[in-house]
């Protein structure tokens, strides 16, 4: 006997709240796609998973050259290379999110 069962999936208007319980039960395909993403994206460096670390890090050397050994700017309390290399990580996060959703439709 053939099943005539049929799911149809319609895109609500406007914005919607996160459904939290939904993506707890969609939790491994998370994680599968997420996976995913990262062996895709740094499958085809030399350096691998490495670069996500390696790019705030040189980034980290030239603020630490310029602004601190030469502009001779000061923190009163972590030293500055960990100071800069905290916030870069976080810009470079942030920075790659914004590139990366801009690049998704909306419809």
């Amino acid at each position: 006997m053939k099943s005539s069962a049929e799911l149809i999936l319609k895109p609500r208007l406007g914005w919607q709240p996160i459904n939290l319980r939904e993506i707890y039960e969609s939790r491994e395909l998370f994680r599968f796609l997420v996976w995913r993403d990262i062996k895709i994206r740094y499958k085809q460096t030399i350096l691998g998973g490495l670069w996500a670390v390696f790019q705030p890090l040189t980034a980290m050397l030239g603020f630490h050259t310029f602004f601190n050994r030469l502009a001779g700017i000061r923190t009163d309390g972590p030293p500055y290379p960990l100071l800069a290399f905290s916030g870069l990580v976080l810009w470079t996060f942030f920075a790659n999110s914004v590139s990366i959703s801009s690049n998704s439709s909306g419809r």
